[in-house]
């Protein structure tokens, strides 16, 4: 059980600037939601001064990310959104559990949401709703904590939301942060004049997904349970998996394929397998590619906002289990490669074209995100990486989190790929899959490896 001991509104400790701030295309299609994370802390402490300490260097971190202070408006009803730096300030939450750090086992339960904000966008006006809540809950014992951030995706994507959580951590331990740590905050350097142009290229990510051969919906899928579980890879591990992507000489391109490319390719194919479906049924993969390094001219290092790609690998099943992990490494390096600078304004333009901010939305989401939302269950999967991220650098002052990762209990197979603290190179996959599945795609994950 957590207790809710006091809630702060925390406000910056300097005036920030004030105004209007234009909000992109990349910002408006994110999900109008909040992206729960926990950071967990395996280290013996001060309830009353961690706090203390959390709020004073908050109030400072502000000072430099004050879009975080501000809210968010609408242009018109549906319509686009724009942000009002007026330095209502963020919402930084006291707690304590009456379990130990242990009690909560790999952090995937039920139990893990009551370490984060919860957001309630029923009862608050969106235009009083603070894109940024935190939650410090200290354990039983004092022997460790946790630190829940919600940071709404509008305003910022992992990249740019880990930026900040590393910047805070560096105030919060005494340090000061050089000028070229400080977050890059004009977003009209993803500003496009021009009317939209007709795409230039296929789009497989915002063509409809494949349904189960046979079927004409997904309600059934949909209805069946899902479970969670971590899944753990040394670097040994990662390592036999890349030499067996690079072992297929046919598949091979200019460079080895990489860790994520080998994982994603693994991870694709023990859920074909484990799910014993058709070989001519199609599967499709879709993930988000990070474009700060793929526009020209690039985006400012530490910008600090929405720049991701939407891309997607398909395939059928067949293809996928007769061939090699190569074949669908290639597969996976093929969706990645497809994210140019003119792919990317393609894009762009797909979601600028359309009539209404709505209808853009629904190619991400499907439509209004509630009951016709995209089901990326039975046949397909959606993946998320965070390997490249630094995350687990947030030391507050107290070491590095042992643990990092997405509180969320997804309805459907999803994959979520980070850095593990076990090791150099270890690597943690949180898979959301369908229980009558999940104990066939164990087997087949860890069978080669």
């Amino acid at each position: 059980m957590v207790t809710i001991k006091a809630s702060y509104t925390i406000l910056p400790n300097q005036p920030t600037p004030e105004g209007i701030q234009w909000l992109s295309d990349n910002d408006q299609v994110a999900r109008l939601r909040h992206t729960p994370t926990i950071y967990i802390f395996r280290a013996k402490h001060n309830h009353d001064t961690l706090i203390q300490q959390m709020r004073n260097s908050l109030s400072k971190i502000l000072c430099h990310y004050y879009p975080l202070a501000g809210r968010l408006r609408r242009l018109e009803e549906g319509g686009r959104l724009e942000l009002d730096c007026n330095a209502k300030g963020v919402v930084l939450i006291e707690a304590e559990s009456t379990k130990t750090v242990h009690d909560y086992g790999d952090f995937l339960g039920e139990s893990i949401k009551d370490l984060v904000p919860a957001v309630d966008y029923t009862k608050t006006l969106l235009q009083e709703l603070p894109l940024l809540l935190v939650q410090v809950t200290s354990f039983l014992g004092h022997e460790a904590f946790s630190i829940g951030v919600a940071i709404c995706h509008i305003l910022c994507d992992g990249v740019a939301a880990i930026q900040f959580i590393n910047s805070w951590a560096k105030l919060a331990r005494g340090d000061t942060l050089e000028a070229h740590e400080m977050p890059f905050l004009d977003r009209t350097v993803l500003r496009f004049i021009a009317p939209p142009s007709p795409p230039r290229f296929d789009h497989l990510e915002f063509k409809p997904l494949p349904l189960i051969l046979g079927r004409c919906d997904n309600t059934a899928e949909k209805n069946k349970g899902v479970k969670a579980t971590l899944l753990k890879l040394t670097a040994e591990q990662v390592g036999k998996l890349k030499n067996k992507a690079n072992a297929d000489e046919s598949t091979k391109g200019s460079r080895p394929y990489s860790r994520f490319e080998a994982i994603a390719a693994h991870v694709w194919r023990s859920a074909c397998k484990a799910r014993g479906l058709d070989e001519n049924q199609q599967t499709l993969v879709r993930f988000n590619a990070d474009i700060r390094n793929r526009l020209i001219p690039p985006l400012p290092r530490n910008y600090f906002g929405n720049a991701l790609a939407l891309t997607a690998a398909s395939s059928q099943v067949g293809e996928i289990l007769s061939n090699s992990l190569g074949h669908a490494a290639k597969k996976i390096r093929e969706a990645i490669e497809v994210i140019t600078h003119e792919y990317i304004c393609s894009q762009i333009d797909v979601i600028r074209g359309q009539e209404h901010l709505d209808k853009a939305r629904a190619l991400y989401f499907g439509a209004n995100e509630g009951k016709d939302a995209l089901f990326f269950g039975n046949p397909n999967l959606l993946l998320t990486s965070w390997m490249s991220m630094p995350g687990h650098e947030a030391d507050f002052g107290w070491g590095k989190p042992v643990y990092l990762g997405l509180v969320s209990v997804a309805k459907q197979d999803r994959a979520l790929i980070t850095q593990s603290t076990d090791g150099e190179n270890s690597i943690n996959l949180v898979l959301h899959f369908q229980m009558e599945h999940m104990q066939l795609f164990k087997n087949f994950f860890y069978e080669e490896i």
